[in-house]
């Protein structure tokens, strides 16, 4: 071999390195090791339709019962509420008996009941599966330009019950009776689309228009405000939900970005994971985020049909 094409042989060989281990870094390793320059977070496992229980529909929200260990879902397509244990194993369905149509937002008090929106249909249920009891929240005493029109839902460590009103850009409070106690205006905002309390009674409100979150004390005084929309980092596309960790971390996942993004309580941008992608930990349109007491991350990630849970 002469020197000419021993040098060819070399180069061929350097390019062949190369294109696998470009390979390898983008198809074999875990997506949630890209971007955040340090593995903070790992993807645990993905939640799908099988023979038993099923093909997932449109899926809506998460919520996760810390008392009994439990984790449920809403199937919006196919109306209904699903619950797994805690190692991921379906348990059962509810429908209601047919009394549920396209369910959307789900939480769960202390005593036990359910509350589910219908933003179709403008309702809340509030349901109670020992009594067989299917209920609408009565709106009658909330005033307003626009009728209530219910989107997402928190609940606090006192039962009290917390609804975005995406007609009129506001964050309703119910007591633990259910009676109507005020509201919380979000100033400027123009497409509210999440709310999430933490332990310390602070409440977060989530803008999707302008990328805005809004942190206000029990009371409903404004603490913070941060987060933009654009293409720099730690900016937003299209923020769908947020979540708030036992460490004060906020979590907020970009249905367009297809990644969810960390800031920590000031609302300094930290790092984000995942990415666009069918494989176990990519994400694809995520819309909704929740974190339980023990740090695990449950994303609906709706254009792949499951449930996608990190730590």
């Amino acid at each position: 071999m002469n020197g000419y094409n021993g040098l060819k042989v070399v180069i061929v060989y350097r390019k062949i390195n190369f294109i696998i281990l470009f390979l390898s870094f983008f198809l074999i390793i875990p997506a949630t090791a890209l971007g955040a320059g340090k593995v903070r977070v790992k993807h645990l496992t993905s939640i799908t339709g099988n023979n038993e229980i099923g093909r997932f529909g449109l899926l809506g929200g998460v919520f996760f019962d810390e008392n009994k260990k439990r984790l449920y879902f809403t199937d919006t397509t196919n109306s209904r509420i699903l619950a797994f244990d805690d190692d991921f194993k379906y348990i059962s369905e509810f429908t209601g008996g047919g009394a549920l149509s396209s369910p959307t937002s789900i939480v769960k008090d202390s005593k036990g009941k359910f509350f589910v929106a219908e933003p179709a249909k403008g309702k809340i249920l509030a349901i109670d599966i020992g009594k067989k009891s299917v209920k609408p929240i009565d709106f009658s005493a909330v005033s307003g330009a626009n009728p209530v029109y219910a989107g997402n839902m928190a609940v606090d460590s006192e039962d009290h019950l917390y609804i975005v009103d995406k007609a009129n850009q506001r964050i309703l409070l119910f007591d633990s009776d259910l009676k109507f106690e005020r509201e919380i205006p979000v100033e400027g905002s123009r497409r509210l689309m999440d709310v999430k309390v933490d332990k310390t009674g602070r409440i977060y409100a989530l803008n999707t228009t302008d990328g805005s979150i809004c942190v206000y004390n029990s009371k409903g005084k404004l603490l913070l405000r941060f987060g933009t929309r654009g293409a720099g980092e730690g900016e937003f596309d299209f923020p769908t939900s947020l979540a708030i960790d036992r460490k004060g971390l906020i979590y907020v996942t970009d249905q367009h970005k297809n990644k969810v993004f960390v800031f920590n309580n000031n609302g300094r941008f930290l790092f984000t994971f995942s990415q666009l992608g069918w494989k176990e930990g990519r994400l694809h349109r995520p819309s909704f985020i929740y974190i339980n007491n023990s740090g695990r991350i449950f994303i609906v990630d709706r254009a792949n049909t499951r449930i996608s849970v990190f730590e």
